[in-house]
Parts: C-alpha cells; sequence; structure tokens
C-alpha cells in the first residue's frame, strides 16, 4: 500500500481529534497567541462561493458560479474525491458524504487514484450542480492541511470544498472561535448581502448564520462585519427577503484570481485537460 494512502488512512481514524483542537485553541489565552501560528495567512485561505437562488443577476455583473467556473476551466488536472473528508471524519448523518472535494492543479494528479476520479472540466461542474442540489456550500479553499492529507503538493494544488453547517472543519463551530480561523476565511470581493420585503422576524436567517454574523434588529437581519456572505441564510429566508449581489464596480473575478495565483499555480506546464464548463 502507498504511504500517502496510509498517511490519509491514519488522519481519518484521528479525524475527531481535530475537534478537540478546536475547543482548545477557543481558550482565551491560546486562542490570541497559538491561534495566530496554526491559522495564519501562509497555511490557510477559503472563499465562500454563494451560488444560491437569492444571487441578483444584474447587469455588467458575473455570477458567483462563473468564479467557480473559471478556476476549472483554467486548471491543468481536476479530480473529484470519492467521499468529503469532512463528513466522512465526523460520520456525518445529515448530508451525503459521497460529494467529494474538487482539486485543481498538477499535484491534483497525484492523489491516491484509489480516492477518487479525475474528471474533465464539464464533468466537475455537474459535480458543484450536485452538491448544490444537496444544499452544500462551494467553497475555494487553499490549505496546507489539504495538501498534507494526500501527500501532494501545497504550491500546485487548489480545492474546490462543498460545506455543510455541522461537520465542514471551516464552518462547524466558529461562532466561538479561534479568532483567527474565522479570518482565514476571505469575503468574496464586492460581495453586497440586502435585506428587502415584509421580515417576520422568525430568527431562521440568524439560525442557518455558522458564524454567528446576524442579529436580529427592527426592520430585519443586521449582518456583521465578519460576515462570510456564504449565502446560507439567504436560501434559509422563508419569504425570500435576503439577496446577494456583486458590486459590478468592483473587478470580482480578476481581485480573487490574483490573491490565488500569488498562493498556487493550478495552470501547471502542460495543457489543460479536455472538457469545458460552457
Amino acid at each position: 500500500m502507498k504511504w500517502s494512502r496510509i498517511w490519509f488512512k491514519i488522519n481519518m481514524k484521528l479525524w475527531r481529534l481535530g475537534n478537540v483542537q478546536k475547543k482548545i485553541s477557543r481558550l482565551p489565552v491560546i486562542d490570541r497567541l497559538v491561534g495566530p501560528i496554526l491559522y495564519n495567512e501562509e497555511n490557510v485561505y477559503a472563499t465562500y462561493i454563494p451560488v444560491g437562488e437569492a444571487i441578483d443577476d444584474l447587469p455588467e455583473s458575473i455570477l458567483p458560479y462563473q468564479i467557480i467556473g473559471d478556476f476549472v476551466d483554467r486548471a491543468s488536472k481536476r479530480f473529484v474525491l470519492n467521499h468529503c473528508p469532512c463528513r466522512t471524519g465526523n460520520k456525518c448523518g445529515n448530508y451525503p458524504r459521497d460529494i467529494g472535494c474538487i482539486f485543481l492543479g498538477d499535484a491534483a494528479g497525484d492523489i491516491d487514484p484509489e480516492l477518487g476520479r479525475p474528471v474533465s472540466a464539464r464533468e466537475a461542474m455537474e459535480h458543484v450542480t450536485t452538491a448544490r442540489g444537496e444544499e452544500l456550500i462551494p467553497s475555494i479553499v487553499h490549505s496546507s492541511f489539504d495538501a498534507s492529507l494526500f501527500s501532494i503538493d501545497y504550491r500546485k494544488m487548489l480545492a474546490v470544498c462543498f460545506c455543510c453547517n455541522c461537520c465542514c472543519a471551516f464552518r462547524s463551530d466558529m461562532k466561538k472561535g479561534p479568532v483567527a480561523y474565522r479570518d482565514r476565511i476571505i469575503r468574496l470581493p464586492g460581495l453586497v448581502m440586502t435585506t428587502g420585503g415584509d421580515c417576520a422576524a422568525c430568527g431562521t436567517c440568524a439560525e442557518a448564520c455558522f458564524l454567528g454574523a446576524i442579529e436580529l434588529g427592527e426592520e430585519g437581519p443586521v449582518f456583521a462585519d465578519f460576515c462570510k456572505g456564504c449565502g446560507r441564510c439567504a436560501d434559509a429566508c422563508p419569504r425570500g427577503n435576503i439577496h446577494i449581489r456583486l458590486d459590478p464596480a468592483v473587478d470580482t473575478e480578476s481581485i480573487i484570481l490574483e490573491r490565488i495565483g500569488a498562493r498556487t499555480d493550478i495552470r501547471g506546464s502542460g495543457r489543460p485537460d479536455a472538457g469545458t464548463t460552457r
């Protein structure tokens, strides 16, 4: 058996110890001192990409879904995991465990073939659609932990993950910290959250928020500065009163491509595999 497969299986057996680490890292002193070391800019970068029905399609503004498609198109290789490590490790009973992450870049070709399959760009985007059908939130993630988990080159990989509130390493129990971990989730540039309509003050949106970034005001939900714009509150609102748009004045796609490009190269030296998203 390949060492990378053994290493992966060891990590999956010990997965729940990560939950203990999060609880310890919430302690005030450890949060301030150790958090910035464990969860720093070099190790972790994540951006949620809201793609639900609450996205406003404005003239001259791209849709968030297009951003995922452009990353998929640019990648030299694409690999879909058979299972989500977070939901599998936490034995999730609320969402499908067999909807795994998409890995992009040359390093995706080095993932043990028993853990998933290579796909075309079109197949990758079909996988995104399947994940959204299960109400999973896509996120673009560049994490040194992922590189270590699969024994691949950190500078030649990027992941598109599909997150649930209950098990995702970024979403579970982040309401209480650690703050350094929360801050490594970077809001999509130019993303604007708005409210409109007759709010019932039911609190469903606040319950859906994994960061506790929503409070109910006199006229409806109020979003905290650390809201990550994942869109789960908009999907959850029974009256459809929460909307998401991308400001046409902000070149959202160029900004995020530049940020990710400074961290990792997913184009590689060869031509991308066949297949298009559109």
